[in-house]
């Protein structure tokens, strides 16, 4: 029996021998090398990986911390309507408290300068930043936290891969404690 599968190049319908399958061939038609299909009958399922349950309720407590914060932000502009407007991420800042400790550090940068330093394998100065965020605790880690479930990448770290970046992030967040 014979496979039957289309070719990538020109779409013409091409039947190759069974014992071919899982190789590459030439098209017939237009030359052009062709991946042969396993047959379906031969595919096996490949297992997907098991959800991290305390990645997700850490999603989704944050997501609600969120989603109160800006409940919160939303209620207090509407008291004040002689307050000069502001964006909605300026009023979060605002309504979230001092930050302790470590006041001068800009944790976000700093994170950025580990993540940078890690990609370019210099772990010298990705173990003195680690240092660094160390003294910003909890305000260190709720940036790491943030930075893990945005969408888009911080500026200077649009390049880096998103999967690549989610592991230099969550090794941090394991560092810090």
């Amino acid at each position: 029996m014979s496979i039957e599968f289309h070719c990538s190049s020109c779409n013409r319908l091409i039947r190759a021998p069974r014992e071919t399958a899982g190789k590459r061939g030439k098209c017939p038609y237009c030359k052009q090398s062709v991946y042969i299909p396993l047959p379906a009958d031969e595919l096996e399922e490949i297992p997907l990986a098991p959800v991290n349950e305390s990645d997700e309720q850490r999603r989704k407590r944050l997501r609600s911390e969120d989603i109160a914060l800006a409940a919160r932000v939303d209620h207090e502009t509407r008291e004040a309507p002689d307050a000069p407007a502001s964006s909605s991420a300026a009023a979060a800042e605002s309504a979230m408290p001092a930050p302790r400790g470590d006041s001068a550090l800009d944790v976000e940068e700093e994170i950025i300068r580990y993540v940078m330093a890690m990609r370019d394998s210099r772990l010298g100065e990705a173990e003195d930043v680690a240092t660094r965020l160390r003294r910003a605790g909890r305000r260190a880690r709720q940036e790491i936290e943030r930075m893990q479930l945005d969408e888009v990448p911080p500026a200077g770290l649009e390049g880096i891969p998103p999967g690549l970046l989610k592991g230099f992030l969550r090794t941090l967040g394991e560092r810090l404690g």
